[in-house]
């Protein structure tokens, strides 16, 4: 089975259905359908394309198929597509999982969608009846073995966690009991409405010590269930606790990952019941403060309190009256549950010249921010972390500060701009944002060398940097910059006012969360590179620079050609003409992505022309984006050197297969002389026929050293 990434397991085991089943082909009348699962048959046709059977001369692109299963099914379906060789069309079936925000499931590749008789205790009406249904089953195409069907999760919410449904043995199944996902100390409960995000952000959440945590939803003073079934009920704290009955609770931490309700009864009443969840299970439960909510700090993968006003908050204990001992759990002032044997919290102190380069002298702070040794300006020397600059209150360092991290995590007061206020960068983001108003520090992670990254830019696919108040927000053992903001560097997340892709919505919504836009990266200033070793400890890896913060190009593995993602897409609108030159001997298409031309180029030897049809949007306007772009002095890009090279449009490899060749040509007596055996089809598959076709005289010659 497969979940975000579509790879298959292979032929199935046969235990739900004979081994050699009896099969048919599909039969709309006789076809077993499944609550909750909208079926949508579909076929090949001109050039490969997926078309409906009752409208084969209109091929489908993944806007369509999401409008047809729209306007056919419940927006809380998911949808299986009964086409053969369904994994043949993986791209296009993603895309339609993303649109729809639910799982999509296809036949793997090299199966046949047959009719087969579920074999199952639980079929008992005698097979050979006509009134048996038939379930829907691909079987391998050589050995007539049933294989698994591929669960495709909308791509910005995929993770390796099981779908709504079981799939086992060539049969989807509806699944039964209270809806419940893993998490890694605890159990996320959702309903069919918030299924999908539950279990991202569900995988999103690591391992914790000490505390079960469950993930739940508060609705009219209670805790709302939902069963496989598609029903929900609101439950008591009694009936939470025998939901909750296989998880090892007695004596333990229990910490609730929900939202409070904002009406004053609600909330009443939801007290009560979760010290009745306290009473019945004997754990210490631990809730936001009323009002307020639990959200996830994504880079420590870890949860965070916060007030109803969306300050951090310290956690509550809810303590059943026979609890023995102390909790071994501290709600700290960041908002965070840790163990009280490994708590630490960093005294913040200036470090000293002659010190500043000797990264292996730590310092550790104790519970009083003010105990440190007379004359040194650091903390008493033990192993495990290292005293860093401390800002003072107008953004300067000062030579003898000395707090606590979370003294200095202060918050800047807003300002909305004005509409004719200067561009941010991003396309998407317009103008008249909230902006600091005041100088403050942030923390900015990194990849890769902190030293590359303060001298030549943070490598990134995207036209802003992430910032965070928190740098204990940063993964174990990660890399941070620490960089002073100027008035209008930053943007809350928290009060952006943008429709914001999908992709990275998961950075959004925290009160401590910051966009840097490109645009705005010369108010920036770097201070140096840290880096996180555990909660609480920062080690200084790069003296302070003042340094302007940069943006430089992500590897090429995580985007196309190595620009950003925010792009001048070509066409913009139906489908046009483009041409593409290939070497006449190859492999096949080159990986990653692939130079296309507008106008057709003149013959070179040892060189295919390909005359193709390129879809909306499917390539990279390699001049657009360079206009675009142009202005962000603070941001490098590899679009200056494609447009200096003459490239004028890039295709990426993952829209090869949306791409239709018409005509092809080999270079001959320095002119293009067309290959009439041509049939239209996919790039892939043309490609591989025409190169491996390209006669011996026509091939002979050196290619060129261009890149292709």
């Amino acid at each position: 089975m497969v979940h975000g990434s579509g790879r298959a397991t292979g032929p199935a085991d046969g235990h739900g259905l004979d081994r050699v089943p009896a099969t048919r082909r599909f039969d709309p009348r006789r076809h077993r359908r499944i609550a909750g699962l909208f079926d949508l048959w579909l076929a090949p046709g001109p050039g490969g394309r997926l078309v409906v059977p009752t409208a084969p001369d209109r091929p489908l692109d993944a806007r369509a198929v999401a409008t047809l299963v729209r306007r056919g099914g419940d927006a809380a379906q998911d949808v299986r597509i009964l086409a053969d060789d369904g994994a043949r069309h993986l791209d296009l079936f993603t895309e339609v999982a993303g649109l729809l925000g639910h799982d999509v499931l296809v036949s793997p590749d090299g199966s046949d969608i047959r009719h087969a008789t579920d074999r199952t205790a639980g079929a008992t009406t005698p097979p050979g009846t006509d009134v048996v249904p038939l379930d829907a089953v691909p079987l391998d195409r050589v050995t007539r073995q049933p294989m698994d069907w591929l669960v495709l999760q909308p791509p910005d919410l995929a993770t390796p966690l099981p779908g709504w449904f079981a799939v086992d043995d060539g049969l989807v199944r509806p699944r039964t009991g209270v809806v419940g996902l893993p998490l890694p100390d605890g159990l996320a409960l959702a309903t069919r409405a918030d299924f999908v995000t539950r279990r991202a952000t569900a995988h999103r959440l690591g391992a914790s010590t000490g505390v079960v945590t469950v993930a739940v939803t508060a609705r009219s003073g209670g805790f709302l269930v939902g069963d496989y079934s598609g029903t929900q009920a609101v439950h008591g704290g009694d009936r939470l606790a025998a939901l909750l009955g296989d998880l090892p609770l007695y004596g333990a931490d229990l910490r609730l990952w929900l939202t409070w309700p904002s009406d004053a009864d609600e909330q009443a009443r939801l007290r009560t019941q979760v010290a009745e969840l306290a009473e019945t299970t004997g754990a210490t439960v631990w809730t936001p403060p009323a009002g307020g909510r639990a959200d996830l700090v994504d880079d420590r993968r870890d949860l965070r309190a916060f007030d109803p006003a969306g300050a951090v908050a310290a956690w509550q204990a809810h303590r059943p009256r026979y609890a023995d001992g102390a909790s071994t759990l501290d709600a700290t002032p960041e908002g965070l549950l840790v163990s009280r044997r490994e708590r630490q919290r960093i005294a913040v102190a200036a470090v000293p010249t002659a010190e500043a380069g000797d990264a292996a002298v730590d310092g550790t702070a104790t519970d009083d921010p003010t105990a440190l040794p007379t004359g040194t300006g650091l903390p008493a020397p033990t192993p495990g972390s290292i005293a860093v600059a401390s800002p003072a209150v107008d953004g300067t360092v000062t030579g003898d500060a000395t707090a606590t991290l979370a003294g200095s995590l202060r918050r800047p007061a807003l300002v909305t701009e004005n509409r004719r206020a200067a561009d941010y960068g991003p396309p998407w983001l317009r103008r008249g944002q909230q902006v600091n108003a005041e100088v403050f520090e942030a923390f900015v992670l990194i990849e890769g060398d902190p030293a590359s990254a303060v001298t030549e830019g943070v490598p990134s696919v995207e036209l802003f940097l992430a910032a965070f108040l928190d740098p204990r927000s940063a993964p174990t053992g990660g890399d941070l910059l620490r960089v002073r903001v100027g008035p209008g560097g930053a943007i809350p997340t928290g009060v952006l006012r943008s429709h914001v892709p999908a992709r990275f919505r998961h950075v959004l919504g925290g009160p401590d969360t910051y966009l840097l836009p490109a645009a705005r990266l010369d108010r920036v200033r770097v201070l140096g590179a840290l880096r996180s070793e555990g909660f609480g400890r920062l080690r200084s890896t790069v003296e302070t620079t003042d340094e302007p913060l940069r943006i430089r190009p992500a590897p090429t593995s995580r985007s196309v050609a190595g620009l950003p993602q925010d792009v001048r897409r070509w066409p913009g609108f139906g489908t046009r003409q483009a041409y593409a030159l290939l070497p006449a001997r190859s492999r096949g298409l080159p990986r990653g992505w692939l130079p296309l031309y507008q106008q057709r180029p003149v013959a070179r030897p040892g060189r295919l022309l390909l005359e193709v049809r390129v879809p909306a949007g499917r390539t990279v306007d390699v001049d657009a984006t360079h206009a675009m772009v142009s202005g962000l002095r603070l941001v490098r890009t590899r679009v200056e050197r494609l447009h200096r090279a003459g490239v004028p449009l890039v295709l990426g490899s993952r829209s090869y297969d949306r791409i239709v060749v018409q005509r092809a040509y080999r270079a001959q007596a320095g002119g293009w002389q067309r290959i009439t055996e041509v049939v239209p089809g996919p790039l892939p598959s043309a490609v591989a026929g025409l190169q491996s076709a390209v006669p011996d005289r026509a091939a002979g010659a050196r290619p060129s050293a261009e890149p292709t």
